[in-house]
């Protein structure tokens, strides 16, 4: 289901909404290992991710690339904190292959609420799934072993894990390389 599909299907959007709609967004091409958000900018804008694979990630303070999210085709590219409250981000975002996206910025996401008020619905959904996400990815990194949280990553993300470095992998699981070099040999 494309975009304009979701959002009538999801939301009764109108004719009218979905021309609202597309007179703010703009299509954007992003090469793989460009960055759409880096740290310590403030996200002006928030992407709907057409094609494509995106991740979001911080270096810790042993300059470890620890990745936090991953971005697939049909999901909003978004770093939360950052876009909601304007505040400068503490995470990148990068593009992992060539990625086709409908861009929105902050100013015209705050004028659409105005005229398509489906969009204040659309984005408390939006911050209550990534919340959802996040809390369970908590729970799973302080109450899994590390094999199965990786079980469990195959099992949700198995064209993931074709397509991004081991080493992502492992730091979005939690777990150093050999860990899960050991864990996929088993």
């Amino acid at each position: 289901m494309d975009f304009k599909d979701r959002l009538i299907a999801h939301y009764g959007f109108t004719d009218s909404d979905w021309q609202e709609t597309l007179s703010r967004f703009e299509p954007v091409s992003f090469p793989a290992k460009s960055l759409f958000l880096e740290k310590g900018k403030v996200a002006t804008r928030l992407g709907y991710l057409r094609k494509g694979l995106m991740r979001s990630f911080f270096y810790d303070d042993r300059a470890n690339d620890i990745t936090t999210h991953f971005f697939k085709q049909g999901t909003v590219v978004i770093s939360m904190k950052s876009f909601n409250d304007q505040v400068p981000s503490r995470e990148f975002i990068i593009a992992m292959e060539d990625c086709e996206l409908d861009v929105i910025t902050h100013e015209r996401m705050m004028a659409l609420m105005e005229v398509v008020p489906a969009w204040r619905r659309i984005a408390k959904d939006v911050d209550e799934s990534k919340f959802n996400s996040l809390t369970n990815r908590s729970i799973q990194l302080q109450t899994l072993t590390a094999s199965e949280r990786y079980q469990l990553f195959m099992k949700k993300h198995p064209d993931i894990l074709r397509r991004v470095a081991l080493k992502h992998i492992a730091s979005y699981l939690g777990i150093d390389i050999a860990t899960l070099s050991r864990i996929r040999r088993s």
